[in-house]
């Protein structure tokens, strides 16, 4: 079940960033296909692997990505997960992908 629900949340996610591309605002926005849509997001760890950057975030609604609050994997730098914990709350940026790729995260 979990399956389509991410599948459908990935659809979603990229619908901003294609419609970005096409807006005619290019001289102030990347293309999609040069850079994944990014946004702030806020939540708790709920599983982490820090030598292999994969982690489990449940996070609220990210609006800028059109995501609703949900808990769902997602990968970063194992440089960027050193000294976090499973149950912190955290402040992060990611890039909507597949998987989405968190580019920086920090304790709250």
């Amino acid at each position: 079940m979990k399956l389509p629900i991410l599948a459908v949340v990935a659809a979603l996610a990229a619908a901003p960033a294609l419609a970005q591309g096409m807006d005619g605002h290019a001289g102030h926005h990347m293309a999609a296909e040069d850079a994944p849509a990014s946004a702030q997001g806020t939540g708790v760890i709920r599983k982490l692997d820090a030598k292999t950057g994969a982690l489990t975030l449940q996070h609220g609604p990210i609006a800028a990505l059109g995501w609703p609050a949900m808990t769902m994997p997602f990968q970063a730098k194992p440089e960027l997960l050193a000294g976090l914990k499973v149950g912190q709350s955290v402040t992060f940026t990611v890039e909507a992908g597949e998987p989405p790729v968190i580019t920086a995260i920090k304790a709250n």
